[in-house]
């Protein structure tokens, strides 16, 4: 038997971190058995359907890489893949349910469910239905149909039974009839709800196994009492925990920004948010933190998932973007920061395009240990493409440097330039400028850090850069002589 597994959100907004953690252990699970996985959109719901979610969805999908096998963008055989085009499905469904005796006419006007909801409320009972219409006989019933009343149809949940199915993740759960809904099958626009388009659709499309939040848990013994209805085979249910902020506070809207789209945004790399939240409820009983998705698809186990909700936590996820990018060659890595650039910030990528590629791996190569996330690309290094700024004296004087006045900056600045002037070699590499600077700022009786604080000032004119060494190495000789000349002028 193949393995299918399936993500089917509702068109309602962004794509969640937290779905996106879903969607990651469904493409794990099934990419581990060889199986199929798929997307279906459950847009049934069309007061909450939102323009172009499903176009959002489908892009975030392929920027982190989890291509679905099937779905609208693919299709195979199982479509169609929104449900507002499998109406006539349902509908035929809906029949057999009701020829069967499994499922009913409910006649309720919207007023008297409100009524009978603030009622139960008020007396701290569960909401639920009161099954009135289950018990209408078949002419009560045929009689308000002939009268073009208005009705949706329910499930009918047997009497004094218990429910149960088997969790990958919780183990057996048993769940008592009574404390069952007896759902709305049907609206009465003719569009099903939510519970009964999922039985259907999931079998129909040959799913296998369910791996979802566990705040679907209360619905699945709805979903199990449908597939006893019709007689069909259940597929294997895996509720996993939710995430949640510091303060074990829900991860939703109203709490932070989450979409994927935003962290992408914020230039994190898929491989690094993928890896970070995979981990984020699941032990893979190893002290490795950093997982390929070959090791993850050949690591995981739904048995390894935790029972209790995880916290996520942008910091540490920077972590893992961190390390992601100091791994990666230094070309690979400027191919990914194009494609950021050219994505969020095409204006410095096209600033920076008439700099040779060689100088710009350059700077690359030394700065990639100082990035958190390709956003701080630009930060670190927008002084290597524009000319110096004008002096900044409160941050080139630095008395713990014994530098007291812009008169030791001078004298340090023009100490530095003579050595960049006279020295016979190009000073090509790290090795060479260090050995020149510290030889000759010894033979002048100097302290380093008198000469070399004043230096790295005055060709970044940042407070925090690369030092000394690895911006004369970065802007070479000429360079270097020209910034340090600017800036002595302006002394």
């Amino acid at each position: 038997m193949t393995i299918v597994t399936r993500f089917a959100p509702s068109p309602t907004g962004f794509v969640h971190i937290g779905s996106l953690r879903t969607v990651l252990y469904n493409y794990l699970y099934t990419k581990q058995n060889d199986g199929k996985f798929m997307l279906r959109i459950e847009d049934t719901d069309r007061a909450r359907f939102v323009e172009g979610s499903v176009e959002n969805l489908q892009n975030v999908l392929a920027s982190v890489g989890l291509i679905p096998d099937e779905g609208p963008n693919n299709p195979g055989d199982k479509g169609p893949y929104f449900q507002s085009e499998r109406l006539d499905i349902y509908q035929t469904h809906i029949k057999t349910l009701l020829d069967d005796d499994k499922a009913y006419y409910c006649f309720c006007s919207s007023d008297r469910l409100t009524e009978l909801r603030e009622e139960q409320q008020s007396l701290w009972l569960p909401t639920k239905y009161d099954k009135k219409c289950r018990y209408l006989t078949p002419e009560e019933t045929q009689e308000k149909l002939d009268a073009g009343a208005q009705y949706t149809i329910r499930l009918k949940v047997p009497d004094n039974t218990e429910i149960t199915f088997e969790d990958a993740v919780r183990g057996k759960i048993t769940i008592p009839s009574k404390d069952v809904d007896e759902q709305v099958l049907m609206k009465t626009d003719g569009f099903p709800t939510y519970h009964f388009a999922v039985v259907v659709d999931d079998h129909l499309m040959w799913v296998t196994d369910i791996i979802r939040g566990d705040e679907w848990i209360p619905s699945t013994p709805k979903h199990v009492l449908l597939y006893s209805a019709f007689g069909w085979e259940m597929p294997k249910f895996s509720h996993v925990p939710p995430l949640l902020w510091e303060g074990w506070k829900k991860l939703s809207k109203r709490t932070g920004d989450v979409s994927v789209e935003s962290f992408l945004a914020k230039w994190f790399l898929p491989e690094a948010m993928l890896n970070y939240i995979s981990l984020l409820g699941w032990n893979p009983k190893t002290t490795q933190e950093i997982f390929s998705m070959s090791e993850l698809i050949e690591k995981f186990k739904l048995s390894d998932v935790h029972r209790a909700g995880a916290i996520f936590e942008e910091s540490r996820m920077e972590w893992f973007n961190s390390e992601y990018i100091k791994s990666y060659e230094t070309t690979t890595l400027w191919n990914k920061i194009k494609t950021y650039l050219g994505r969020y910030d095409n204006e410095y990528l096209e600033e920076i395009s008439n700099f040779p590629e060689e100088y710009i791996l350059k700077i690359l190569e030394e700065l990639k240990t100082r990035m958190k996330k390709l956003e701080d690309f630009k930060t670190l290094t927008q002084f290597f493409f524009t000319d110096v700024a004008d002096l900044d004296p409160e941050l080139i004087v630095n008395k713990k440097m014994k530098i007291e006045s812009l008169t030791d900056v001078k004298t340090s600045l023009t100490v530095a330039l003579e050595i960049l002037e006279n020295v016979e070699n190009k000073l090509e590499s790290i090795d060479e400028i260090k050995n020149t600077f510290i030889d000759e700022i010894k033979n002048r009786e100097m302290k380093n850090g008198q000469v070399l604080w004043p230096v790295r000032v005055a060709l970044s004119m940042q407070q925090f850069s690369p030092g000394w060494l690895e911006l004369i190495y970065i802007f070479g000789r000429e360079k270097s002589i020209q910034r340090i000349t600017k800036v002595l002028k302006q002394i």
